[in-house]
């Protein structure tokens, strides 16, 4: 079960037969005047519930935090939108303010201002729409990441007794969206391990970060993301020229600010080298600073934005080295993807990027530019060592992370947890 927004189509081709249930951006409203005022109340208590709960953490936040999200997916069981009516903004800096003044409570809450309560209002008003939407009647759902999917199966499971399997490849938690917002995520995932048949992760690196949050030993199975080795073709040559390439979404958590200033250092011991930066700038903003960058160090006709490929192994095609500079990370795709091309890699040590690549590519710290380019140069000027890694990481990845073993093992967790 995945929920994608707008017109985007799904990442993966969806098998002949499968149906799709539309999902409204908005949900409506109760009809009548006595059932609206009825639903406000209700909703604004259950609202109560859960923002106390978000805030105040241990097993009290999280009983009261399952109470007002269940009391809301009760709310939308006709399909209504759960917190119509409620004053959120309202809620919110009340129960801030209970919480910033309870000793208990860690770490420590900042100041929230009314705009920030709106703010994070608007988000929390929209984030738990799903609790609206109604699954058919089905043996087990399937929870793609412990986000808005969860919330779907959470409210199957409440209403129909539906059994649900959590599936994770990164955590589902946006610095971006402010301090409740990152604590609401941070409880919807506590209560998505301890209502789940099984948890799933595609690392053992967010294993540990699932633990750490509460979820049992006992139900969580690693089960690593598979890619179709078909579509990726070991690369049989390289260009002549010395080049680097990156694949991904521009954005700040991919750090290319310090693949930029390694690139300089690059440059000054393999004069002839080139840096392409392959895929779509979904952060204008952050992208544009990666261009007044690239001006201010003069590397200006030595770095290209590509723009998006067809396929990464198009991207890699291209270069000698595929890097990988992210300063965040789950599990590491377009890694993979580039050691299925047989390209040797450069990556730095966060999220399970160690775990994926093992001791078939070159691993640095993250945000460091100088051991970055040492990496990258030794590369370059080793053409045999290339090959080598190159070889070893295809190996790896075939042994590893290809589609077969991970529905195999899907398999199995659905006939677990159906039977659990």
């Amino acid at each position: 079960m995945a929920l994608h927004a707008g017109r985007r189509e799904p990442a993966y081709t969806v098998p002949a037969g499968t149906p799709t249930h539309p999902v409204p951006e908005r949900p409506p409203a109760p009809a009548g005047r006595a059932a609206r005022n009825r639903h406000r109340r209700a909703a604004t208590a259950a609202a109560v519930l859960l923002c106390r709960g978000v805030l105040a953490g241990g097993d009290q936040g999280a009983t009261l935090f399952a109470e007002g999200l269940r009391r809301l997916a009760e709310l939308a069981r006709g399909g209504t939108i759960p917190m119509y009516g409620v004053p959120l903004a309202d809620v919110l800096l009340d129960a801030w303010q209970a919480a910033r003044g309870a000793v208990a409570t860690e770490p420590p809450l900042p100041r929230l201002s009314v705009r920030d309560a709106r703010t994070a209002a608007e988000l929390l008003e929209y984030a738990v729409r799903p609790l609206a939407v109604r699954l058919p009647a089905v043996d087990l759902a399937h929870a793609v990441s412990a986000g808005r999917p969860l919330l779907v199966a959470l409210a199957a499971q409440w209403q129909a007794g539906t059994p649900f399997l959590l599936t994770e490849h990164g955590t589902y938690l946006r610095t971006d969206s402010g301090p409740f917002m990152l604590r609401f995520y941070r409880a919807l995932a506590r209560l998505g391990y301890a209502e789940a048949a099984l948890v799933a992760t595609a690392s053992r690196f967010h294993q540990r970060w699932q633990l750490r949050n509460g979820a049992d030993p006992a139900k969580i199975v690693v089960v690593p993301g598979g890619v179709e080795p078909l579509r990726y073709a070991p690369l049989e040559t390289e260009p002549p020229s010395p080049t680097v390439v990156w694949v991904g979404n521009i954005a700040p958590h991919k750090d290319l600010h310090t693949l930029i200033r390694a690139f300089r250092r690059i440059r000054e011991a393999v004069p002839h080298a080139g840096l392409r930066l392959v895929g779509p700038a979904t952060d204008a903003g952050y992208a544009q600073t990666c261009r007044r960058l690239v001006d201010r160090l003069r590397l200006g006709g030595t770095v290209e934005f590509a723009g998006p490929a067809p396929t990464s192994r198009h991207a890699y095609a291209t270069g000698q080295v595929a890097a990988l500079s992210s300063v965040a990370e789950g599990t590491p795709d377009t890694l993979i993807e580039a050691m299925l091309c047989a390209r040797p890699t450069v990556s730095t040590d966060v999220g399970a990027v160690a775990e994926a690549v093992g001791d078939t590519g070159l691993v640095v710290p993250p945000a460091d530019p100088v051991a970055f380019a040492t990496a990258c140069v030794e590369l370059l000027a080793d053409p045999v060592r290339r090959r080598e890694l190159g070889g070893a990481g295809r190996a790896r990845a075939l042994r590893h992370f290809t589609v077969d073993p991970m529905r195999r093992a899907y398999d199995h967790l659905y006939r677990d947890a159906v039977a659990s």
